[in-house]
């Protein structure tokens, strides 16, 4: 039983300026524009995912918002949890664990430097060497051909598509 996990990475935001709560940040525009290359790349690529789960803070909001506008009604219900914001690797890997106990393919959107540190985690040394940073709006996709265990190095990196791609 094959599961895919994609994590993304919030697109780039306007600068956070002394006196801005960070949490409320908006997108910068070019990050807009990404995210809506980024929409159609993935509905060209992949199969629209069974769970999403989401940080609250208005960045990773935001960069949802053009691939749930392309699903249209095929979109699934996208949890959105205050927990992502700030969240280590560990409660990110919990919660992939927990996702994908009830779904074969989850969509995360969330922040650095969990998001990194899990998606390097889940590479294999040989995609580690290639891709040593996860920059905004990036996005990679895992599969696992038994399932998500858990276990370090276990995914299948099957794409990781950065800014520069487009």
């Amino acid at each position: 039983m094959s599961q895919i996990l994609i994590l993304l990475r919030h697109a780039k935001a306007v600068p956070w300026q002394s006196g801005i709560d960070d949490f409320a940040r908006d997108l910068a525009g070019k990050g807009e524009a990404h995210m809506d290359q980024l929409s159609r790349w993935v509905n060209e690529h992949l199969e629209v995912p069974e769970r999403v789960l989401c940080s609250t803070a208005a960045r990773t909001v935001q960069t949802l918002a053009p691939f749930l506008s392309a699903w249209g009604e095929s979109a699934p219900a996208v949890s959105y949890l205050d927990s992502m914001y700030h969240a280590s690797t560990g409660s990110l890997h919990h919660l992939a664990v927990e996702a994908l106990n009830s779904a074969d393919s989850v969509l995360m959107v969330g922040h650095n430097p969990g998001f990194e540190n899990l998606a390097l985690g889940l590479m294999p040394d040989a995609d580690r060497a290639k891709h040593q940073r996860m920059a905004t709006g990036t996005l990679g996709v895992f599969e696992f051909e038994n399932g998500f265990d858990g276990g370090e190095h276990d995914g299948r990196l099957l794409h990781w598509v950065t800014r520069k791609d487009f």
